[in-house]
């Protein structure tokens, strides 16, 4: 599988970098990323904040020189893959998630001064299988969720780019397969 790196063998991560919460996060490639607004609220509801969202994405992703990989937008959280560099992940997201929380939000008509909750949680993915069972999960969620019966009819997941030879609407890097 092209682009995805095991870790390296025998290396002891608590001595790479002190200050980083997740160490393991240097040496990724690929991320897992589940970021839920505050207080698990329907922000999503909100018309507007998933387009949004999805151009902060793709505007993070030029800046950070980043790739999305597979995504879903739920109505109280969302779920990415991610190709970036794992020493500025903490940027990319601190920089999305500012972003919709201080100029979006009041656009749409959220008024909590604080939309999202404060961490993210990531996964480093190193493995193609660990890829794909992401991808399945992201792509199931809405219909699992009953907003869509199936995954194709879910217009804010990529979940078209993988299913059919038709585009979504983030750009979706799938050089790993």
């Amino acid at each position: 599988m092209s682009g995805l790196v095991p870790p390296k063998a025998g290396c002891d991560l608590t001595y790479i970098n002190m200050g980083l919460r997740f160490p393991e996060q240097i040496f990724g490639q690929y991320f897992f990323i589940t970021t839920t607004f505050q207080k698990w609220r329907k922000y999503g509801d909100f018309e507007g904040l998933y387009e949004a969202m999805a151009s902060s994405l793709m505007y993070c992703s030029k800046k950070y020189k980043a790739q999305i990989t597979g995504y879903v937008f739920m109505p109280n959280h969302i779920h990415l893959i991610l190709h970036i560099d794992g020493k500025i992940l903490s940027s990319f997201m601190r920089d999305f998630k500012k972003f919709i929380s201080q100029k979006v939000a009041k656009d749409v008509g959220i008024k909590d001064s604080s939309i999202w909750m404060p961490r993210y949680d990531r996964v480093v993915i190193h493995t193609e299988k660990t890829m794909r069972t992401k991808l399945q999960y992201i792509h199931t969620n809405p219909v699992k969720a009953n907003l869509a019966s199936e995954s194709l009819s879910w217009k804010w997941s990529s979940a078209i780019d993988y299913l059919t030879f038709k585009k979504g609407i983030i750009p979706i890097f799938k050089d790993w397969i």
